[in-house]
């Protein structure tokens, strides 16, 4: 018995978590984010619409998951993140199949809000960034910055989500989606855990002298001493702070205009003279390039202040955009979309570890979920103005410009989001 008792893995369970949210990640982002790019034209062909319509339906997927968000971000706190999964995951499974079989656009507006962004929304980026933020505190950024690698992977499926597109039709294409969501998405979800105090161990790793099993929760001193160390505010508490509508504001302008530019990349292309091949490569060339500017500046984050860096990478994203607008041919903008990739990786996985050093890990999901119905209003009017000017106009210069300056202001932004002040919980 004593040997048992003894007994520690060698590897600490969290990174079983990161991996496994890499692998979920990889599923959200490939099938409803980045993938659904490659569906815009076909779409809008199919049921002979303007693709500023095809850009409304996919953006008000967002919408509701930010309505959604405050319910979904309790829950999550509530039952944990493993429950949210078994949830969330069959319902986009189901929801890629009735997608693929609807007969008007109607019918696939009501399948893709209430099967594709409901099912990810709950089973998916909420749930597994909350369980990351919950096992990891010193080393959050590099586990964050792995852990959203699963956007890279994700972007590299939108190069064989096309290719089925091109050969079988957008039909099978979602029917192939929804069979690989649960294949992956329940083995994800069963690996899943809420709090490595559940289970008698703290955040990074260290673990407990009365309990160093996964099975058993206990309370200890090793736990208890990592909890009085730590600042946790309530929703109310964090929402009354300057700094949490400062983050807000910067991360809702970066995460609406950096998501028109992935749901208008397919159309912007083939203005360009590109193919759709040729957008689908951009996708790989995002995943190639956003990798290492996830790992390195969530990296560098746990050993420099993660503010001035998102302050820098929101300057160099301004910079990035306005010299995409102004590419002429498929060529320039494939060279100018490397430097946007590298910065875009990194603000796509600092804000996530961002928000926990500033708010805590106990209401986690709950404040990422109170935030979310604020940001509605940028995530819905930059990929449709964006299209609806190039309806209007056949180029994407002047939204792409317009994307530029609003980088700027969220630079501004960030850097007035400074750490709010309260003593320790006891």
């Amino acid at each position: 018995m004593q040997k048992e008792s003894s007994y520690k893995p060698k590897v600490f369970y969290g990174w079983w978590i990161v991996f496994a949210g890499l692998a979920g990640m990889s599923i959200s982002v490939g099938f409803a984010n980045h993938g659904l790019s490659a569906f815009i034209i076909p779409i809008a062909d199919e049921f002979n619409v303007d693709i500023a319509v095809v850009a409304t339906i996919l953006v008000l997927g967002r919408i509701e998951t930010a309505f959604i968000g405050p319910v979904e971000g309790y829950l999550v706190d509530r039952f944990g993140p493993r429950t949210m999964m078994f949830i969330g995951v069959p319902i986009l499974g189901v929801g890629l199949l009735v997608v693929s079989i609807t007969s008007s656009l109607p019918t696939f507006v009501a399948s893709f809000l209430l099967g594709v962004v409901l099912g990810t929304s709950l089973g998916f980026s909420m749930p597994i960034s909350t369980a990351v933020a919950n096992w990891w505190r010193e080393k959050r950024g590099r586990a964050f910055g792995l852990m959203w690698l699963g956007f890279s992977v994700g972007a590299l499926l939108v190069w064989p989500i096309n290719h089925v597109i091109e050969a079988y039709g957008w039909r099978w294409a979602f029917r192939v989606m929804a069979i690989l969501t649960f294949v992956v998405g329940f083995p994800v979800s069963a690996v899943m855990r809420h709090r490595p105090e559940d289970y008698g161990m703290v955040p990074d790793g260290e673990r407990s002298k009365e309990n160093n099993g996964l099975s058993v929760p206990s309370e200890n001193k090793a736990v208890n001493s990592i909890q009085e160390q730590e600042i946790n505010f309530t929703v109310w508490e964090a929402l009354k702070t300057p700094a949490l509508w400062y983050f807000t504001m910067a991360i809702s302008v970066r995460g609406a205009v950096t998501g028109a530019v992935a749901i208008n990349l397919f159309p912007l292309v083939e203005s360009l003279g590109g193919s759709s091949s040729q957008a689908a490569f951009l996708f790989v060339i995002h995943a190639i390039f956003s990798a290492p500017g996830r790992l390195f500046f969530s990296w560098a984050g746990d050993w420099f202040n993660k503010r001035y860096l998102m302050t820098v990478l929101l300057g160099l994203l301004g910079i990035a955009i306005l010299t995409m607008s102004q590419a002429t041919s498929i060529t320039s903008l494939t060279l100018l979309y490397a430097p946007y990739a590298l910065v875009w990786g990194g603000l796509s996985s600092l804000p996530q570890s961002f928000r926990a050093d500033l708010f805590g890990r106990e209401h986690y999901a709950s404040i990422q979920g109170a935030i979310a119905p604020f940001r509605t209003g940028f995530t819905f009017a930059a990929p449709v103005f964006a299209a609806w000017m190039f309806d209007q106009t056949g180029s994407y210069q002047i939204p792409l410009m317009v994307f530029g300056i609003f980088a700027f202001i969220a630079m501004g932004m960030i850097f007035m989001a400074r750490p709010p002040e309260k003593h320790a919980s006891t």
